[in-house]
């Protein structure tokens, strides 16, 4: 009977992990069904690239882009569910919120024995309700699962009483991870170099020399492994130089900026972690996370151990100073940072002591019953406060015709030529509303070399290469100015334009049809 009802708890403890999980992202992520569309950028970039792939394009030589190709490869898996929207996309997120949420919920276990639950909406809401979520879908996003997998793993090594060796397993799956994460977005490895850094390092504390050269060798065997998929399909093409050079070369030395000295450029990643976790907009997540951070490092040793503060301690490190060495800056970067979240929930639950317990027994055959709607009373007041904070929800319910993608993708269906050009910004989602695969390389301007970029497509517009050509700018245009926009009204003819709010601003889309004289 104990072993059933332990059972059902387990049972109920995932379920409870899944619904905290779910509930708040599909309210507050621009790619949940709620929504009518994600019109960031970057998550149509993400798609186009995919969608491209499979359409034949090769990223970095057919297609223009400066993530790394596993992003790609969601992006198409996205496209193959929902050839029009994110709601297939929008499965990773929810995959890597519940990994998220459970790997929080069984790091909290490992410093208490009490029920945890309780703390889980909190974390969750905190997240996805912040600045830093932006508008859902980022890699950032993507990766809180793996990181959240991450320090959970190596806690668990560092708290075990048995002091086992990592499991190879272990070692191996973190180390796909971080391969997957490399080719992805290198600057996101800070927290796996850390980690194995911990993991050797305290092998060679013990003078375990042998489990210090076997897991080097089984998570950096691991890492290297999730190269090969992508070396036999540039080489397949063709592309391996074009790849390297895109991804590796022009990010490095390209997009990032690297003036000053080394220690100049620590300090800057460390101001800008602060300034980060300091934003009031973020506070949602970063209270929980500088609190429980602080309380967890000025734990006694007997509840915390040195290693496992050190650990914890380099891991956050890293992290900080691998997003932010570069100097690069956008909201995104900081929510990686969200995931010592974890730490405030330790912290929550310690100073809780036995409170869950004792109301348990107050409350004797009653208490499973009231306990579940307690849990799920919570669960829907972080989720409305998060709603009410959330700076994405003004898109929630709205209706599909009245944005500029599927206003502007009505007209362009008309024509027998649906060829479009995404012109002078970045992804704005109309390849991915008509469901079309860019004609172009430089398919739209990206943050690196934009205006390298906009000369390309410059020439484009001269050739009049395709039927239509999109536009918009980041504040309200009359019309006159638009009749008159450089280059482009040379050759395309205004048809339609529309202001729409975006990111707290009115931004102005226009577009325009090649003319019929030339």
């Amino acid at each position: 009977m104990k072993q059933l009802q332990s059972k059902r708890r387990i049972l109920s403890g995932y379920v409870f992990c899944a619904l905290v999980a779910a509930v708040p992202l599909i309210i507050c992520s621009k790619s949940s069904p709620l929504y009518p569309f994600n019109d960031w950028p970057d998550v149509n970039m993400f798609f186009t690239m995919g969608k491209g792939m499979l359409h034949g394009r090769v990223p970095y030589m057919d297609l223009m882009e400066q993530k790394g190709p596993y992003v790609y490869a969601i992006g198409a898996i996205g496209y193959l569910l929902s050839p029009k929207g994110f709601q297939g996309y929008f499965l990773f997120e929810l995959i890597s919120m519940f990994c998220f949420i459970f790997y929080a919920y069984k790091t909290i276990r490992l410093y208490s024995e009490n029920p945890a639950l309780w703390v889980l909406p909190f974390l969750s809401a905190g997240v996805v309700a912040a600045k830093s979520f932006v508008h859902g879908g980022s890699l950032e996003e993507l990766s809180l699962g793996i990181f959240a997998y991450a320090i959970y793993s190596l806690l668990l090594h560092l708290r075990s009483e048995e002091k086992k060796t990592m499991p190879a397993v272990t070692l191996a799956v973190n180390g796909m991870w971080a391969g997957i994460l490399f080719w992805s977005k290198f600057t996101l490895l800070g927290l796996y170099i850390a980690w194995i850094m911990v993991v050797a390092l305290e092998a060679l504390w013990k003078k375990r020399w042998r489990e210090f050269i076997c897991s080097i060798a089984i998570f950096l065997g691991a890492m290297s492994a999730m190269t090969i998929p992508w070396l036999i399909y540039f080489g397949a093409h063709g592309a391996v130089v074009d790849w390297l050079k895109a991804y590796l070369w022009d990010n490095i030395f390209g997009y990032a900026q690297w003036n000053g000295s080394l220690l100049q450029k620590f300090q800057t990643a460390i101001l800008n972690v602060l300034r980060s976790l300091k934003d009031s907009r973020n506070g949602t997540y970063s209270i929980l996370t500088v609190g429980g951070t602080l309380f967890y490092a000025c734990c006694p040793a007997k509840k915390v151990t040195w290693k496992e503060k050190i650990a914890v301690a380099c891991m956050g490190l890293f992290m900080g100073v691998g997003i932010f060495v570069g100097e690069t800056k956008h909201d995104y970067y900081g929510l990686p940072l969200s995931v010592f979240v974890i730490f405030g929930g330790i912290g929550l639950v310690m100073l809780s002591g036995g409170l869950a317990e004792w109301l348990r027994a107050w409350l004797k055959g009653a208490a499973g019953i009231v306990y579940a709607a307690f849990l799920v009373l919570l669960a829907g007041v972080c989720t409305y406060a998060a709603y009410r904070i959330s700076p994405n929800t003004y898109l929630l319910a709205m209706e599909q015709e009245q944005m500029p993608q599927f206003r502007f993708a009505e007209r362009i269906q008309e024509s027998s030529d649906r060829s479009v050009l995404n012109y002078g910004f970045l992804d704005g989602g109309f390849y991915t509303v008509l469901e079309v695969v860019p004609s172009e390389r430089a398919f739209c301007v990206l943050n690196r070399n934009p205006g390298e970029i906009l000369e390309e497509q410059n020439r484009y517009v001269r050739e009049r290469r395709t039927h239509f050509v999109v536009t918009w700018r980041a504040y309200p245009v009359s019309r006159e100015e638009l009749l008159q926009f450089p280059v482009v009204s040379e050759y395309y003819e205004l048809v339609d334009y529309l202001y729409f709010e975006f990111e707290g601003g009115i931004r102005t889309y226009a577009l325009y049809e090649r003319r019929k004289e030339h």
